[in-house]
């Protein structure tokens, strides 16, 4: 009901109200109502306001206004929250403002992944919530003006100056804030990750070459150095950047959970998955797949043979879990994956219950090309493609191709 209000008033809003960032593209719903094809259908046409009407709508009273933006904030859709805002001066003054508080978890992006990572192509990027299954289509000029190092599993974008020392910055994508470290970015980082700390943003980045692992807060100078062997550097990267957790669990808390639940191993993926309010463990071993269910407090793993209503994509990179019935044609309660067939892949699916396994596709989906797997050319990508390129997929770093010769 909200969300129809805002819609409504921003296509009444005159023409010298600052215009949205983006204008959110929205996914068909898995369920939908057959329309008879030979009965002519009409976009729906908002009636124009008169400065009467308009009046009514910008003086709405400022607790209704805050009442309204918390419904959007309250499903993390920042992008509306931020369009809502730019309607007229008083809803921006009744709603609070994103930039006044970069510590507010309110205003942090949660269950977001960036799917078209190719930041060649004018600094375009396409979003998705996992959980509602909305697309969102950003453009972003200070891409230009930056090296995108990596994205991150909540949507955040880590940058680093053109110019030496190439400090830090995160960018959230939705809301436009821009969070600046002092500490630079090793050449060699390649991964990264974001966390919430009481006060501050915390970034952490990952050194493939030399297993080093950075940390850092906006006020720092320099990162904090870690070193790992080569198994324990891998399972933490692996939980960290590849997993999809609560930001009210530490890195820390999650690695040293796995780590005694779960021990480094070289022959197998381990990564920590959040649904609601419980933590998963999703894995592979010896081409079988483990699904746990997480008990903090008392360490201990729980077989579960149900995710309900979700699904689960895993590859050697990433794992993630979306709500099934948002996506039309992926199916609830089965596991995504991708088998390595040497220069190709092709994603199946298997039965978290009955452990059926079936392919997607007869042929292979992706194709080998310069060490990573891309989607086949010449037919249309579906979202189990998109989903499972997420997967399999990271992005080099722009900073660190720079320094190869």
């Amino acid at each position: 009901m909200s969300q129809e209000l805002v819609r409504t008033a921003m296509a009444a809003a005159p023409g010298d109200v600052p215009p949205p960032l983006a204008t959110p593209a929205l996914l068909p719903q898995a369920k939908r109502v057959k329309e008879d094809p030979s009965f002519p259908q009409a976009s729906p046409v908002v009636p124009a306001m008169t400065a009467e009407d308009w009046s009514k709508w910008s003086t709405l009273p400022p607790d209704l206004v805050r009442c309204i933006g918390d419904s959007l904030l309250s499903t993390n859709d920042l992008d509306c929250y931020i369009h809502f805002r730019a309607v007229c001066p008083g809803w921006r003054a009744a709603a609070d403002d994103p930039m006044s508080d970069t510590s507010d978890p309110r205003f942090h992006p949660r269950r977001w992944i960036v799917l078209n990572e190719d930041f060649q192509s004018e600094g375009k990027l396409l979003l998705l919530n996992t959980d509602n299954g909305r697309f969102v289509h950003r453009k972003l000029p200070l891409l230009s003006d930056h090296y995108v190092v990596a994205t991150t599993r909540n949507g955040y974008l880590v940058l680093a100056d053109k110019s030496p020392p190439h400090s830090a910055s995160v960018l959230n994508p939705l809301t436009g804030v821009v969070i600046r470290f002092m500490a630079p970015v090793p050449p060699e980082v390649g991964h990264a990750a974001v966390s919430l700390a009481s006060s501050a943003l915390g970034l952490t980045l990952f050194g493939d070459s030399s297993h080093k692992i950075y940390s850092a807060y906006p006020d720092n100078k320099s990162s904090v150095v870690h070193e790992a062997q080569q198994a324990a550097y891998v399972f933490f990267r692996n939980a960290v950047v590849g997993g999809v957790y609560s930001d009210t669990i530490g890195h820390a808390v999650i690695v040293r959970l796995c780590r005694s639940l779960m021990p480094p191993d070289a022959n197998h993926l381990c990564f920590p998955v959040a649904l609601g309010r419980e933590m998963l463990l999703v894995g592979t071993a010896e081409r079988s797949f483990f699904i746990f269910k997480t008990d903090i407090e008392l360490s201990k793993l729980e077989d579960v043979d149900t995710i309900n209503n979700y699904a689960i994509f895993i590859g050697h990179q990433r794992c993630l879990a979306v709500y099934a019935d948002k996506f039309i044609g992926i199916e609830a309660n089965c596991i995504y994956y991708t088998e390595n067939l040497g220069s190709s892949a092709r994603i199946c699916k298997c039965g978290i219950k009955d452990r059926k396994v079936e392919k997607i596709s007869e042929t292979a989906d992706f194709i080998k090309k310069d060490k990573k797997f891309v989607l086949v050319a010449d037919r249309p990508s579906t979202i189990i493609d998109l989903l499972a390129s997420y997967t399999i997929n990271i992005p080099d770093s722009r900073l660190a191709l720079q320094q190869i010769p």
